[in-house]
């Protein structure tokens, strides 16, 4: 930007013994990414608007998305936190946050392509899962499954109170039983 920006002021006014620097008035905000321009503080200058950001082509008509707010979308469904929590974070660290309703307008989309991919990915395993089977000469569409419970409360709170697992509830899968790919409700579209 700022070697084009320079080239042009040069072009534009070869006299002008003045500076660029950023023009805050005119920036715009796209989520996290911004849109600047440069202007000279001695002559009329003002250069054109640079995002800086990288554009995702797309193809429905209207702004392009930045990359850095999908980034940021796809990073915060790996962990415990949201976008109110984000925003949150952002503020009070004096950064400016997006809107919330461009948050979650970015965040819709990114979640349908991740489930896209997460579909396409247990199609590809239960593939393999196939072609592991019929090498070891076992039936194609049947798998061992194996799994571990998981308590919802901490074994430290029934101390004392009960001898056996402190819990209201727990989530487990049956050890040794078999599941039929072709059946198996958590894979769609098998």
């Amino acid at each position: 930007m700022w070697n084009s920006v320079f080239r042009e002021h040069q072009q534009v006014s070869p006299m002008c013994l003045g500076f660029l620097q950023w023009d805050q008035h005119s920036e715009e905000q796209w989520g996290l990414g911004w849109r600047e321009r440069a202007i000279c503080n001695k002559c009329t200058y003002k250069s054109s608007m640079f995002n800086m950001f990288k554009e995702i082509v797309n193809k429905s008509p209207g702004r392009k998305a930045a990359d850095i707010n999908r980034g940021l979308q796809v990073g915060l469904t790996q962990v415990s936190m949201g976008n109110a929590g984000l925003r949150k974070l952002l503020l009070y660290a004096s950064i400016p946050a997006p809107s919330t309703k461009g948050m979650q307008k970015v965040s819709n989309k990114v979640c349908k392509e991740i489930i896209q991919e997460n579909i396409l990915d247990v199609r590809c395993r239960r593939q393999k899962l196939r072609e592991i089977n019929i090498a070891r000469g076992n039936p194609p569409d049947i798998i061992d499954v194996n799994g571990d419970g998981s308590y919802n409360n901490p074994l430290y709170s029934g101390v004392g109170k009960t001898p056996f697992q402190p819990c209201s509830n727990t989530s487990m899968l049956h050890t040794g039983r078999k599941c039929n790919i072709k059946e198996c409700h958590y894979c769609p579209n098998n």
